[in-house]
C-alpha cells in the first residue's frame, strides 16, 4: 500500500509512470544516486534518507501485515461487528497517512542535496 502510493517520489525526476517503491528499487535508486553524486557529503546525505526511507517502507509493512492478520479474524469472526471492523481500517489508514507523510519528507530532503543534473541522471531512461 505504501509502496503504490509513493510514485511522488520519482515523479520529481524524469516523469516515471506507474512504478511502485518497493525494497529492490530504493536499493537501485540508492546505488545510482551513489553513482551520480560526486560530492561525499551530498552522497552521504541522500544515502541517509534512502536508509531511512527503506527503514519507514519496511516498518508500514509491518503494520500493513498486523493489520491484515487481525482483520482476517475479524471476518472469520462470526459475532464481530462493523465497527470493530472499521475501527481496525482506522488506525491502519491513521498509520499509512503517518507514513506518507515521512516519506515524503524523505523524498524531498533527497532531492535537496540533489542538483538537478544528478536527479536526471538518476532517473535516465526509467
Amino acid at each position: 500500500m505504501l509502496a503504490a502510493l509513493l510514485i511522488a517520489f520519482f515523479l520529481g525526476g524524469s516523469g516515471a509512470s506507474g512504478a511502485t517503491l518497493t525494497q529492490d528499487i530504493l536499493k537501485d535508486f540508492g546505488d545510482r544516486s551513489e553513482a551520480a553524486i560526486a560530492d561525499p557529503i551530498r552522497a552521504e546525505a541522500v544515502a541517509t534518507e534512502v536508509k531511512a526511507l527503506r527503514g519507514e517502507l519496511k516498518r508500514f509493512d509491518k503494520v500493513f501485515a498486523k493489520s491484515g492478520k487481525s482483520l482476517r479474524k475479524l471476518y472469520k469472526d462470526h459475532d464481530a461487528d462493523s465497527a470493530s471492523m472499521r475501527s481496525q481500517l482506522d488506525s491502519l489508514d491513521a498509520e499509512w497517512e503517518a507514513a506518507q507523510s515521512r516519506a515524503l519528507d524523505h523524498r524531498f530532503n533527497i532531492r535537496a542535496n540533489m542538483t538537478r543534473d544528478e536527479w536526471q541522471t538518476v532517473f535516465a531512461g526509467q
